[in-house]
């Protein structure tokens, strides 16, 4: 009787680690999923800003703007460098 109990006991708490297993597993899956989700999104975003800056730093646009500002290249006498 007390071996058939044991072992009716151990079997119960096997099923619930099974479960508990399963359940947390599920929970990752589903964090996963969401982090993959959010990455993409943010990576879409970071694609797109840096074209955007890419499209502002582009050095036909700086001459057309500089044109348009009446803005000229400097002599080389008048360049300083610094260090």
């Amino acid at each position: 009787m007390y071996k058939s109990f044991l072992a009716f006991i151990l079997i119960i708490l096997s099923v619930f680690i099974y479960l508990w297993q399963q359940n947390t597993s599920t929970r990752f899956a589903y964090k996963l999923s969401s982090l993959q989700t959010e990455y993409g999104k943010i990576s879409s975003g970071n694609k797109s800003l840096q074209m955007k800056i890419n499209s502002i730093l582009a050095l036909d646009k700086m001459h057309k703007i500089a044109e348009e500002k009446n803005l000229s290249i400097p002599d080389e006498s008048s360049i300083v460098y610094i260090d």
